[in-house]
């Protein structure tokens, strides 16, 4: 919607200016997907600028090395609660294995309870360590199939758990208002992943109006595995809007998200994309009653702008972004000023910061 036509509108984010016209933008307050090639969308500084304005606290996470960082934020350190039940534990080694676990339910299920079998006797676990060394126990009488089973666990386990003894962890997350970002490229995917599920797991129970965004959604909320994230995530989308809590899927490959996620989102921001095929793929991702871009709209992008699409709107737009001002972002919008004078004016606002 323009701006000047949703005045009154509550639960609205200004997001752009219209390309061309210069008309603001605005996009509703919901569960949202962001997606663009790597590098050459913008797709960070859109959703810094979003996370900004929303008037909601926000979490993001950094998770790859060299990746593009946040300049509007308050870093924040990770939390995480051990805890164990067996969806959990096995949703934690396909992360691990990258692969769907077919037949290893049965015994990961034994590993976490009370048990007294051939393989031995343990008690119910209380934490991930506890389950790795009921593996063990399991595997010195185990044989055939059920000791490679018994084996694969223990050894997955073992990725996660010394990172776990080394982290610093807290009984509670502590949000500030605006943009929070938590900072895991030192931690391997696996314990990403465990992170990013506590993360969730203590906003759907405990916040109100926040929003998270998931990084590399096709990575974190896979469509054809389990993940510590894909569980937590379709719970708290399910539930999370009653209590204005929202989610907003990051992700380069919308193709390969989980289908339940997408199926509950409403503003769709779509990015550059060069390939063809990875083109249709997101457009086929778009449910048939909302407004579609073209192929073409969306392999003409430049940096910063974006297709918004929701209900019936369709806007083309240049993302203002969070360090910078209104009349600078509304001349590139329509053409007055370079795209590349975005450049000068982070590095002027990193300079200003700096001092």
């Amino acid at each position: 919607m323009r701006e000047n036509s949703a005045s009154g509108i509550e639960n609205v984010i200004h997001l752009g200016f219209e390309l061309n016209t210069g008309a603001p933008v605005a996009i509703p307050l919901g569960h949202l997907a962001i997606t663009g090639q790597s590098q050459a969308s913008g797709k960070t500084t859109t959703l810094e600028a979003l996370t900004a304005r929303a008037g909601c606290r926000s979490v993001a996470f950094l998770t790859k090395p060299g990746e593009s960082s946040f300049r509007v934020m308050t870093p924040i350190e990770p939390y995480f609660r051990d805890r164990v039940d067996w969806p959990l534990v096995a949703s934690i080694l396909e992360a691990a294995a990258s692969e769907k676990l077919k037949f290893q339910r049965a015994e990961i299920i034994k590993l976490c309870q009370d048990y007294n079998g051939p393989e031995g006797k343990w008690s119910a676990p209380k934490t991930l360590a506890d389950v790795a060394k009921n593996a063990e126990t399991a595997l010195l009488k185990a044989r055939g199939y059920a000791a490679r089973i018994y084996l694969e666990l223990a050894e997955y386990l073992q990725m996660i758990l010394p990172q776990i003894e080394h982290l610093k962890t807290s009984k509670k997350l502590e949000l500030k208002p605006g943009l929070n970002v938590m900072d895991l490229i030192e931690f391997d995917f696996p314990m990403q992943a465990l992170l990013v599920q506590n993360v969730i797991e203590w906003i759907l129970h405990h916040e109100t109006r926040t929003i998270v965004a998931i990084p590399e959604a096709w990575k974190f909320a896979p469509k054809r595995r389990n993940s510590p994230v894909r569980l937590a995530a379709e719970e708290f989308i399910r539930q999370g809007a009653a209590l204005k809590n929202f989610l907003w899927c990051d992700s380069q490959d919308l193709a390969g998200v989980n289908s339940v996620l997408l199926r509950q989102v409403t503003v769709w921001i779509f990015g550059v994309q060069r390939d063809m095929r990875e083109i249709e793929r997101t457009l086929e991702q778009i449910p048939a009653d909302t407004a579609r871009p073209t192929k073409r709209d969306i392999a003409t992008l430049g940096k910063g702008q974006f297709i918004a699409c929701w209900e019936r709107e369709i806007h083309r737009v240049y993302v203002q972004p969070a360090w910078m001002g209104r009349l600078h972002a509304e001349a590139i919008a329509r053409g007055e000023e370079p795209v590349e004078s975005a450049r000068e004016i982070a590095r002027d606002f990193d300079q200003e910061r700096t001092r």
